[in-house]
């Protein structure tokens, strides 16, 4: 299994320093779906989607960003 970010207009896929490859293969692979939210919403990549590609011939699934929480100050 490979978890990408896709651009969700030109469906290409982010490789690395914000440049762009319509292979798969030459993608930046994430470990799990949270390091690739966490990396998109770091580097202000909110035109994307997660795409998860499944080995094998099993269907591959792509999603929008979830929508990210305000950060909560806590007072003391």
């Amino acid at each position: 299994m490979k978890i990408l970010l896709q651009h969700n207009r030109t469906l290409q896929y982010l490789r690395a320093n914000n440049t762009w490859t319509r292979h798969e293969s030459d993608a930046l692979n994430f470990q799990h779906s949270q390091a690739a939210i966490d990396f998109a919403y770091e580097n202000n990549l909110l035109d994307v989607y997660i795409a998860v590609k499944f080995l094998g011939g099993e269907a591959d699934v792509v999603a929008p960003l979830p929508v990210r929480a305000p950060s909560v100050m806590l007072m003391r």
